[in-house]
C-alpha cells in the first residue's frame, strides 16, 4: 500500500541498520519539512530517499565522510585530483588535506590553502557542499551556517536545507518521470554512484510506493 508520510518505522524498513534513536529523529525531521519540497507523493519520497540514504551512508551520517583510502576512487572522482600517485599523497595527508583540495575555488569556496574545502564539505541529507551553498541555503531556513557550518549537522536544519535545495533545483520534474539519472545529475553532476541510488530507490519504492 503506497504511503506518503514518512515515519521512524519505515525508514527503520528502509535503513535496516539505522539506529532507533537516528531513526526517530531523521524521520521526525524530514515528515516535519517534506512539504518544504513539496514531496506529496509516495515516488517523489522515494527519489528524495534514495539520493539521501547514497549521500549519508544509510543516514547514518550527516557530514561527508574524506577518508579514502583507494587512490583508483578519489582520482576518478576529482578532477582536481592528478592521478594515482597524486591520489596516493592525498590520502597521506588526510581527509582534511582531501577536501580542502578537491573542492578548493568551488560553489564559494576559497584557494586550498583556505580551508573553505573541509569547513564547508557535504553536510545535511543531501550533502550541501561549499560555503556559498552554504550561505545560500542558510538563509533560505534563517540559519548562519556560513558562520556555524556545523548547525547543518542537526537533523531539523538538515531536513530543511535540504528540502529547498531539492526545491530549489525542481528535482520533483525528474522524480515524477521517475527518471533516477536526472535526479541524480541534479544532486551529484558527475553522477557518483549512481549504481548504488538505483538500488536504495528499489528498496525505497518498495516501501512507500508498492
Amino acid at each position: 500500500m503506497p504511503q506518503t508520510e514518512i515515519t521512524a518505522a519505515l525508514v527503520k524498513q528502509f535503513s535496516t541498520s539505522l539506529d532507533d534513536v537516528r531513526a526517530k529523529a531523521h524521520a521526525a525531521a524530514l515528515e516535519q519539512h517534506r512539504g518544504v519540497a513539496n514531496l506529496s507523493t509516495p515516488l517523489r519520497i522515494a527519489h528524495f530517499l534514495a539520493q539521501a540514504a547514497t549521500e549519508t551512508g544509510g543516514l547514518k551520517r550527516l557530514i561527508e565522510n574524506m577518508n579514502y583510502t583507494k587512490p583508483e576512487k578519489l582520482d576518478s572522482l576529482f578532477s582536481a585530483v592528478h592521478g594515482i600517485d597524486d591520489a596516493k599523497a592525498l590520502i597521506a595527508r588526510g581527509g582534511q588535506a582531501i577536501a580542502n583540495r578537491v573542492y578548493a575555488n568551488r560553489n564559494g569556496n576559497g584557494d586550498e590553502a583556505s580551508g573553505d574545502g573541509w569547513t564547508f564539505r557535504g553536510r545535511g541529507f543531501l550533502q550541501i557542499t561549499g560555503r556559498g551553498n552554504y550561505r545560500k541555503f542558510g538563509k533560505k531556513i534563517g540559519l548562519d551556517l556560513e558562520a556555524d557550518p556545523k548547525l547543518l549537522e542537526d537533523p531539523g536544519a538538515a531536513a530543511e536545507a535540504s528540502m529547498r535545495y531539492w526545491k530549489t533545483c525542481k528535482i520533483n520534474v525528474p522524480a515524477d518521470a521517475d527518471d533516477v539519472v536526472e535526479v541524480t545529475r541534479l544532486i551529484n553532476p558527475a553522477l557518483a554512484g549512481l549504481d548504488e541510488r538505483r538500488i536504495w530507490l528499489s528498496r525505497a519504492r518498495h516501501i512507500w510506493v508498492a
